[in-house]
């Protein structure tokens, strides 16, 4: 167990979770441990006992939560999910936003006369699907496609501060685009209709890669709302990321089966020997979604 006196908890697999512990690494760099972590795997109360503990775009439920506010020396949850709000407010220290990402939230926090970098402002545009900014996507897309590593990180942010630099950047990250929109499309076209929650709706496969994912399942959901499942292999199970078009509340479905979220954007785990919680639409098998 690390000795390091503080520790950050962020969430997983994701270009915002990262870009909140980015935003810490800024503040603490290598005097800090940092923990990506998922919903279904509780953290080990050892890494938290006596220490200064910070929760970014990430938060356990409120047992666990509880257990670590008994057993840190201190504990600071910064979040932006609906679906686990009254858990993030229930910690004395906390920064709840749901208009900013949990990358922009960290970064106003650990460097509150900073202006929000580029980069993260991006992430933000990326998470919280807006696509306000140019670039967004490509941008995203190109960092999903790299090791979630600190220092390259660091070098994109500085690069996009660099006209030149940014030019030759965004010209590489709009050639991973191309490659990203075929992924889509394979993606969708072999989508399938299931059965799920009482509603018809479509599954896909694709990598865990978060972007791809909510590219998928947002494509699907023109197809047939008023959701879309889209489902990845993990070492421990399967993920299956929801997106919804707003008229249900998709994070109520995750926390049923152990997950969460956004009422139109949020996620669960199935451990591997679990009986999947839907079926194949047999009535509907015969749909060409790529119709």
């Amino acid at each position: 167990m690390s000795h390091k006196q503080i520790a950050i908890f962020y969430h997983a697999d994701c270009l915002d979770g990262f870009g909140g512990a980015y935003a810490a690494w800024k503040k603490f760099g290598d005097t800090a441990e940092y923990y990506p972590s998922k919903y279904g795997h509780d953290p080990l109360i050892e890494a938290v006992v006596g220490k200064e503990v910070y929760f970014i775009d990430f938060c356990y439920s409120q047992a666990v939560m509880d257990k670590i506010l008994g057993q840190a020396g201190s504990l600071t949850v910064l979040d932006h999910h609906e679906g686990i709000k009254e858990v993030v407010k229930s910690i004395p220290h906390h920064v709840y936003d749901s208009n900013r990402s949990g990358a922009t939230i960290a970064w106003s926090y650990f460097h509150p006369d900073t202006e929000v970098p580029r980069l993260l402002q991006h992430m933000e545009d990326e998470d919280l699907y807006r696509f306000h900014l140019p670039d967004t996507r490509p941008l995203g897309v190109y960092l999903s496609a790299h090791e979630f590593s600190f220092p390259f990180w660091n070098q994109v942010a500085q690069d996009l501060d660099s006209e030149e630099k940014r030019t030759v950047l965004l010209a590489k990250a709009h050639t991973y685009l191309e490659y990203f929109n075929y992924l889509v499309r394979l993606s969708v076209e072999h989508a399938h209709p299931i059965l799920f929650e009482g509603h018809h709706v479509l599954l896909a496969n694709t990598s865990p890669m978060k972007t791809l994912k909510s590219a998928v399942g947002n494509e699907l959901l023109k197809k047939k709302p008023p959701f879309a499942l889209v489902m990845s292999i993990h070492p421990n199970g399967l993920g299956v990321s929801i997106r919804g078009d707003g008229s249900i509340d998709v994070s109520a479905i995750a926390r049923k089966y152990g997950g969460n979220g956004h009422p139109s954007s949020s996620g669960f785990h199935i451990p591997w020997q679990t009986p999947m919680p839907f079926t194949s639409d047999e009535e509907h098998k015969n749909e060409n979604p790529s119709d």
